[in-house]
């Protein structure tokens, strides 16, 4: 069988970009470029719509940056950093606006990817309300939305190609979902909450235009975390799980990931199984108030 090594090379970055927005870390998918609306810019709107502090907020700091970059064997082919914008309100809805950017490393053979993914998310659930995604490959610029209205039950997803409509499809839901950003942040709060107790759910997810979902059990054990941005290992908690679906970009089957052991529960590395192998995606710089990562006896 002959393998036309453009399109896997393609794939395994495409991937490590999913890969790094929801796997445990649970890098899925993500979406575009929209105003930063910051939170000191308009308190009192917000207090008007419903914001009030909440546990949550130990995980979403305004202004946290992680940037994430990934492995294949000895290849360092990609980053991704993820940002929380501060709080607003989106559809009448209290919600935080968070972002991701996507590149591959330039001298990568056969990859030029760049993204930016917007996502709000609800404030209570975090669930996705609203995802966008501007995508350059190549000399070709796409650009896909999610618009969820939960309280019709239905996702509005359009695609266009250089500014020229190319899809537009109404999804009908059976409940409220993440999408890939949204979930990135939907799992440290769910770490949040277990408490440092092993905890198995099951989280509901839109990739493209395919509802399904994603198993997986957080707390498994505590235990030392290596990743790029630290010279020592990390104290965290491993966490494993398995994507239920086979879509966008190959995505699919089991995967492993590590937790910071605090309130913050920063993602620090995922591994996870693609066509030719193993992608690692760690941790490489935090810019986070106040935290500091402890170090492990491990």
């Amino acid at each position: 069988m002959r393998i036309d090594t453009r399109k896997l090379s393609k794939r395994v970055v495409k991937f490590t970009a999913v890969a790094s927005a929801s796997v445990a870390l649970l890098f899925v998918v993500l979406r575009a470029v929209y105003a930063v609306t910051l939170f000191n810019g308009f308190t009192g709107s917000l207090s008007g719509a419903g914001w009030t502090p909440t546990a949550s907020d130990s995980v979403m700091q305004g202004g946290e940056k992680l940037t994430y970059e990934a492995k294949y064997l000895f290849f360092k082919i990609g980053s991704v950093k993820m940002q929380v914008l501060g709080k607003t309100v989106f559809d009448g809805v209290p919600a935080y606006h968070v972002r991701a950017d996507i590149n591959s490393y330039s001298g990568i053979p056969f990859v030029n990817l760049h993204a930016i993914y917007d996502t709000y998310q609800d404030a209570n659930t975090f669930m996705c309300l609203f995802t966008s995604n501007t995508q350059k490959d190549g000399n070709d610029t796409m650009y896909t939305v999610y618009h969820f209205n939960f309280q019709k039950k239905v996702m509005d997803w359009q695609l266009s190609k250089n500014g020229k409509p190319v899809k537009d499809v109404r999804i009908p839901l059976d409940k409220n979902y993440t999408d890939g950003l949204s979930f990135f942040y939907y799992l440290r709060d769910a770490c949040r909450k277990a408490d440092g107790r092993k905890t198995s759910m099951t989280i509901p997810i839109v990739v493209d235009t395919n509802r399904s979902q994603v198993e997986l059990t957080v707390n498994e054990r505590a235990g030392g975390c290596e990743v790029t941005a630290y010279k020592f290992p990390v104290k965290g908690y491993r966490l494993s799980g398995r994507i239920d679906f086979t879509g966008f970009f190959g995505v699919t089957g089991n995967f492993t990931g590590w937790m910071s052991a605090d309130d913050s529960e920063v993602p620090l590395k995922a591994n996870v199984s693609v066509i030719i192998g193993s992608v690692v995606v760690s941790l490489k710089d935090v810019q986070r108030s106040g935290w500091v990562p402890q170090k492990s006896d491990d």
